[in-house]
């Protein structure tokens, strides 16, 4: 067994992407010898707790309950299952109550007929919210989850599909008429300085939405939005407001 095999043999981490948890991997991997065994098992200790800041805590309590509720739907835009599966992602749960201000919002500016989500979790499940039937692309880096959306999306013969992969390790996407990037572009950063920059090069949608969160995991603490002036040096964005505990950034190309 490997170091990249032994680090994803815990349950929580099998179905991760083997480049995601080798780029986290590599945020460690100069300060241990892997040949020294007590070393070794810091490194992958110190790999799987990063991990878990940047995906596993993220899923909430029944989180196995996804497919019940899943199962239980009869038509695609059912929004009574749909929440059910929302709540339990932190990030989709916390957006619940802005959804449909948010892609109506969206869909003023932009009027989007097709959505590439990279990061995407379990965001497809707010496909119901969009107003009109919208082609959905996505990306994420847990192959369960994966499933489970394309799971969804053939079920109800709705198009699109979800591909596994660490957003990085794409040298180019599909384009579609806007590219979601939500609450994603910190934990690039924190993996290495300058991924945001690098992949808007590889995004070909005309438009790009990123947000950001305001407060910290769970809303337990504000977080303040001056952190963000990298990037909006970075970008030159068409708007910026606030929803709930998330800033997002309409950015025109």
């Amino acid at each position: 067994m490997n170091i990249l095999e032994e680090i994803k043999n815990k349950k929580e981490f099998r179905g991760l992407s083997d480049d995601f948890v080798s780029r986290v991997m590599v945020l460690y991997s100069n300060k241990y010898d892997i040949y020294d065994k007590k070393q070794k098992k810091e490194l992958i200790k110190q790999t799987r707790a990063k991990l878990r800041d940047l995906h596993s805590a993220f899923r909430l309590r029944n989180y196995n309950k996804k497919e019940k509720y899943l199962n239980e739907m009869t038509i695609w835009n059912d929004k009574e299952q749909c929440t059910k599966i929302l709540k339990l992602h932190i990030s989709t749960n916390e957006r619940l109550d802005h959804y449909d201000k948010l892609y109506s919002k969206l869909q003023k500016k932009i009027q989007f007929k097709s959505v590439l989500d990279l990061g995407c979790g379990l965001n497809v499940f707010s496909l119901p919210w969009m107003e009109r039937f919208v082609t959905y692309y996505g990306v994420d880096v847990n192959k369960d989850d994966v499933d489970f959306c394309n799971d969804y999306l053939r079920r109800f013969a709705l198009g699109g599909a979800v591909r596994l992969g660490d957003v990085m390790s794409f040298s180019k996407f599909m384009k579609a008429d806007v590219t979601f990037m939500f609450k994603m572009l910190e934990a690039l950063e924190q993996l290495e300085r300058g991924s945001t920059e690098e992949l808007f090069k590889r995004v070909t949608s005309p438009y790009i939405v990123a947000s950001f969160a305001t407060r910290s995991l769970g809303g337990k603490k504000p977080i303040s939005a001056r952190r963000l002036k990298w990037f909006e040096k970075l970008v030159d964005y068409q708007e910026k407001f606030k929803l709930g505990d998330e800033i997002y950034y309409v950015i025109k190309r």
